[in-house]
């Protein structure tokens, strides 16, 4: 049996995926692709998970993209090829945007076409000092996908995101962190500890309030201020009224640490 192509640790509540193709720079096959749909079938509704990070395997690329030699494997079909894959990579992209668990990317080197996505969709980035950033997609006369068009321009503004893609620009951790692609920047060795600490935080907190921030954010690029503040009223009384909502009231009042996992 071949070794998967993304290796999966739960611990401490926190899910960490490597994407484990270092021989390719962790680029996008097709069974990458279903493995990780896969995987966010799985993680949606499983309870112990609190947060995600999306890593890479090796110190050269977080991930480049799209395999595209395994891509020309299949012309003159390589559309349909192409298709089947990103079918299978949107999913898990949904699925991740849904979920309760926030998301981390991790990045540990290059992150290129496709690879820029999973930087996009995560709720918090991290980069290593050595990661670069780069669209890549026109130089080889593609369009992007994995949501690069829809959260990207929202995080880094339409300007930069047509500089991207347009010009292929390669940019820097620390370019990034000025644009706000990431929110930090951290020593190469100190990437995997950060990202597991930040992680660790977030998965002691509320889940189902973590789930309604996430929708939040999603609508409220879509929506006007009365619906998103309607929005706001509606998910504010509905986390009052859970358990996590009222333990946590009760343990700020009793001036206690809240403790929303407890069996």
């Amino acid at each position: 049996m071949s070794e998967p192509k993304i290796l999966t640790q739960l611990k401490a509540r926190v899910l960490t995926l490597t994407l484990n193709r270092p021989e390719a720079l962790n680029s996008i096959d097709l069974q990458l692709a279903i493995e990780l749909c896969d995987i966010a079938e799985k993680a949606k509704d499983n309870s112990e998970i609190g947060a995600i990070i999306i890593t890479g395997a090796g110190d050269k690329a977080f991930c480049a993209g799209g395999d595209l030699a395994a891509f020309q494997r299949y012309a003159p079909e390589m559309g349909a090829h192409l298709k089947q894959v990103t079918d299978y990579f949107h999913r898990s992209i949904c699925l991740f945007s849904e979920m309760n668990a926030p998301v981390i990317a991790a990045i540990n080197g290059v992150a290129a076409g496709g690879g820029l996505s999973i930087v996009g969709f995560p709720e918090l980035a991290i980069a290593s000092e050595k990661a670069e950033f780069v669209s890549a997609y026109t130089k080889i006369g593609l369009t992007p996908d994995g949501s690069s068009s829809y959260f990207l321009p929202r995080i880094i503004g339409m300007r930069r995101y047509h500089e991207m893609v347009f010009t292929n620009c390669r940019i820097s951790a620390q370019k990034a962190e000025n644009w706000g692609l990431v929110n930090q920047v951290v020593a190469s060795e100190d990437l995997e500890q950060v990202a597991f600490e930040t992680a660790q935080q977030i998965a002691s907190g509320p889940p189902h309030a973590h789930k309604r921030i996430k929708q939040l954010v999603q609508h409220s690029f879509d929506s006007n201020l009365a619906a998103q503040l309607d929005r706001e009223a509606i998910f504010l009384s509905q986390s009052a009224d859970d358990r996590e909502g009222r333990h946590g009231i009760a343990a700020f009042l009793d001036k206690k640490q809240p403790q929303f996992h407890q069996k």
